[in-house]
C-alpha cells in the first residue's frame, strides 16, 4: 500500500436507483463507467452514468486470500445529478457524493459491488430527498 498511487483501473457496470417507502426519487438506473487511479491507498476516483456524474478522492484497502484480492473503498467528493422528484415534483439538484465499495480481483481482473449517496447538503430538509444507488460491474487493472 502506498500513499497515492497510480495502478489505473476502468470499470464497466450497472447502477440501479434505490426506492423505498421512506426515500423515492427520480430513477437514474443505467450503465455507468468507472475510472480509478488506484484500488490501494488514497487516490482519484471519476464514475459517470447518463444522468450523474461524480468526481473525488477515495481511499482503498486490500488483503490477499492466496490467488485472490479483497479489496474495500470509501470514496466521496462532488456528486452532481440534476432531475425532479416524482411525487413532489421539487428539482433535486445533487452536489456531494460519498459512498463505499467492495471489490473481489483476480489476477488483474475482478469485480465490484458498492453503495453511493448523492445529496443537495441540505441535511434532514423534506425537500432533501437526494440520490441513493447500488453499482455492480467488473474491471480490469492496468
Amino acid at each position: 500500500m502506498t500513499f497515492l498511487c497510480l495502478a489505473p483501473i476502468i470499470l464497466f457496470g450497472y447502477s440501479h436507483t434505490i426506492q423505498t417507502s421512506w426515500h423515492t426519487s427520480q430513477d437514474i438506473s443505467g450503465p455507468m463507467v468507472e475510472v480509478q487511479s488506484c484500488k490501494d491507498g488514497l487516490g482519484g476516483r471519476i464514475a459517470y452514468g447518463s444522468a450523474w456524474v461524480q468526481v473525488g478522492p477515495q481511499y482503498g484497502v486490500s488483503y490477499k486470500i492466496q490467488n485472490l484480492t479483497i479489496i474495500g473503498q470509501l470514496h466521496g467528493g462532488l456528486g452532481y445529478s440534476n432531475t425532479h422528484h416524482p411525487d413532489s415534483h421539487i428539482r433535486q439538484l445533487t452536489k456531494w457524493n460519498g459512498g463505499v465499495s467492495f471489490m473481489l480481483q483476480y489476477a488483474r481482473y475482478g469485480v465490484k459491488i458498492g453503495y453511493d449517496h448523492m445529496s443537495n447538503g441540505r441535511g434532514l430538509d423534506l425537500t432533501n430527498h437526494g440520490q441513493d444507488m447500488l453499482s455492480m460491474g467488473g474491471y480490469y487493472e492496468f
